[in-house]
């Protein structure tokens, strides 16, 4: 282990266009001491390429196994006290790292740091702001439980000894693999938050938060957190904490399952259709009166026009 180094890990898959910038913004840090371990997760793209014109970066090629494997192949290959995980289409402030390990430094109790991020378009111009300030009295692992994530990930500077003790990121969860690693780690160790932005987190039509199917993200997300129900089962605080997280995540995602029930119908893939419907009528129910709400009012307003124009 490298005392005082900062492996800053960037898992890549298909992410070319942005990668450049994410990696000159690491490049551009205010604090030296650090590692960029980038690992292409098999991309198809010129990931490789790009990469590799930088000989400040340790390139690692594997197979595609998804970010979670990617992760971890990045863990495992560091030698950092410190980690940050870095999305390859955003852009690190060039104070992130030494906020984050002056933060650590005099928080020595702490197994992690984190701020806020801003989100910029494609064009790198902001519109807003993901997180606001944080009252640091707080109990994050009870922040996170209610629904809360550190979005993007590169806004936590971690020790790198959290990990022996509480593992690397599960390959099982396809996405929210970083959610279920924050609550295990905040419920193990002590956060400190310093409400400084470290990150403009770059939001376009490939996030997978974005792109991703709707019953799929509600999936594995609450798969994330039901891995906490033994830790928080018979503590008043946190299992009020668990159902009003789990009321959260349902309502965030649920709404867009009755359009991917249409669209699979649509694409005539009936059985992924009665899938999503069997997981919409299990979470959100009442997704399918407002879909055929929004569906009645579309068709109801294109009659008027119609009527309008004879």
């Amino acid at each position: 282990m490298s005392a005082n180094t900062v492996s800053v890990i960037i898992p890549c898959y298909n992410a070319a266009k942005f990668l450049e910038e994410a990696i000159e913004s690491v490049l551009a840090q205010t604090y030296r001491q650090f590692e960029i371990i980038l690992v292409n997760d098999g991309s198809t793209d010129n990931t490789e390429e790009v990469a590799t014109r930088y000989p400040e970066v340790r390139y690692i090629y594997q197979k595609n196994q998804g970010i979670a494997a990617a992760r971890n192949t990045g863990l495992v290959e560091s030698c950092g006290e410190y980690v940050v995980f870095h999305n390859p289409d955003d852009i690190m402030r060039s104070n992130a790292l030494e906020i984050g390990v002056n933060s650590l430094k005099a928080h020595p109790n702490c197994g992690f740091a984190f701020g806020l991020c801003k989100c910029v378009r494609n064009d790198g111009l902001a519109f807003d702001s993901s997180l606001e300030p944080q009252d640091t009295s707080l109990d994050i692992y009870q922040v996170l439980l209610r629904g809360r994530c550190f979005v993007p990930p590169s806004t936590v500077l971690f020790r790198h000894i959290v990990f022996e003790a509480v593992g690397n990121f599960d390959r099982t969860l396809v996405v929210s693999n970083d959610y279920d690693v924050f609550l295990r780690v905040a419920r193990a160790f002590p956060g400190y938050c310093h409400n400084q932005v470290v990150v403009d987190y770059r939001q376009h039509s490939s996030n997978v938060s974005i792109k991703g199917k709707p019953s799929r993200m509600l999936y594995y997300t609450l798969k994330s957190l039901g891995k906490q129900w033994k830790s928080v089962k018979g503590n008043q605080e946190y299992e009020a904490a668990f159902r009003s997280g789990k009321q959260h995540w349902i309502s965030l995602f649920g709404s867009g399952m009755a359009y991917e029930v249409a669209a699979n119908l649509k694409a005539q893939k009936f059985a992924s259709a009665a899938q999503v419907m069997g997981f919409l009528l299990r979470y959100y129910p009442q997704g399918l009166v407002k879909y055929a709400i929004e569906r009645w009012f579309k068709l109801w307003s294109k009659l008027l026009v119609t009527s309008s124009a004879s």
